[in-house]
């Protein structure tokens, strides 16, 4: 969702903000949850220290394990704000959707150029006074760049130049070339890039297509054997999983359950190839395996060897495939 699509500010919310912004407000932290679609205030925090680093152990009263929420740290010595997004892995997928597609309804309701710095968070120890001078070095450092992501980025900027409006992983094209309208969230850019790469612990990342913003949104990055996929994997609704597999090799899931929507089924069904293609031509690498099934409960160590002995994606003559879900049997 955004603002564009019901969720708005509160009153109440927009007249706690203006006295916070005030010069002689105290106030270090403001909370905001979503309610009835607005925006609505869910408390505030008085400055303690002299810096907001050692405020920020002040966050094991503020949030809850598995309740997504935003947050405003107002930051030292000026009057900016730091954005901070918590959306904690083990929260509600509906939930996590939705605070993860609404964050621009925020900065957009109170005014985006009081932000000066956004963090997004996934678990209470993202929010500790570590984690933050952690973040604030992230930012500081130029990015480091392997020798294909400098490649990479070598080949993004002759397009610009060549007027090609190359958009990184905005221009998302399927196996057929032609466009699909799905963006990547930067969350989901960032887990697929890990779990792709072997840099981070995690090698299971859970993608959801939110269809109000045609937008792929992570659900849940974590460690997980193949027997623990089909628990990671929504079982009403359609779901994409990039899973790191044995010798790195990546295996791409593509979960639509029967009970799922005929126009969620269709919505998945029509972007997955354009996902996969996606992926690979954004981080330079090939898929070894898709598995499609729509029963989750299907994926287990079993499945996963039976589909190893099929021809994988790179020894395929044409180009790769769905087989989209059956509709409703129509009426007789």
């Amino acid at each position: 969702m955004s603002a564009s699509s019901g969720i708005t500010a509160s009153q109440e919310l927009l007249d706690q903000y203006a006295l916070a912004m005030e010069p002689s407000a105290n106030i270090r932290f403001m909370k905001i949850g979503i309610s009835e679609e607005q925006l609505v205030p869910l408390g505030s925090w008085p400055v303690m220290a002299n810096d907001l680093a050692s405020d920020f152990q002040i966050f094991t009263e503020i949030v809850e394990e598995n309740v997504p929420a935003y947050i405003l740290a107002k930051l030292d010595g000026t009057a900016g704000w730091l954005f901070i997004s918590y959306v904690p892995d083990t929260a509600k997928v509906r939930d996590k959707m939705l605070y993860a597609s609404s964050r621009s309804a925020v900065t957009k309701a109170l005014g985006g150029q009081a932000f000066a710095d956004t963090m997004f968070t996934t678990a209470k120890s993202d929010l500790t006074p570590t984690a933050y001078a952690s973040h604030l070095r992230h930012i500081a450092a130029p990015p480091p760049m392997s020798a294909r992501e400098q490649e990479l980025y070598n080949i993004k900027a002759a397009e610009k130049e060549m007027g090609e409006a190359y958009e990184g992983s905005r221009a998302r094209k399927n196996h057929v070339g032609t466009t699909v309208g799905v963006k990547w969230s930067p969350e989901v850019e960032e887990a697929v890039t890990a779990v792709v790469s072997g840099q981070g612990k995690e090698n299971l990342a859970v993608i959801a297509l939110d269809p109000s913003t045609e937008t792929l949104i992570l659900t849940e990055k974590k460690i997980a054997d193949v027997d623990a996929i089909a628990s990671s994997l929504p079982t009403s609704e359609p779901s994409f999983a990039f899973y790191r597999w044995q010798e790195g090799k990546i295996v791409f899931i593509y979960a639509c359950p029967s009970s799922s929507k005929v126009k969620s089924r269709m919505m998945y069904s029509s972007s997955a190839a354009g996902v996969v293609t996606t992926a690979q031509n954004l981080l330079d690498f090939k898929v070894f395996k898709r598995l499609e099934t729509s029963d989750p409960s299907d994926l287990d160590t079993s499945s996963m060897k039976e589909s190893s002995n099929a021809p994988s994606l790179g020894q395929n003559t044409g180009p790769p495939s769905f087989a989209r879900p059956r509709g409703p049997p129509r009426k007789r």
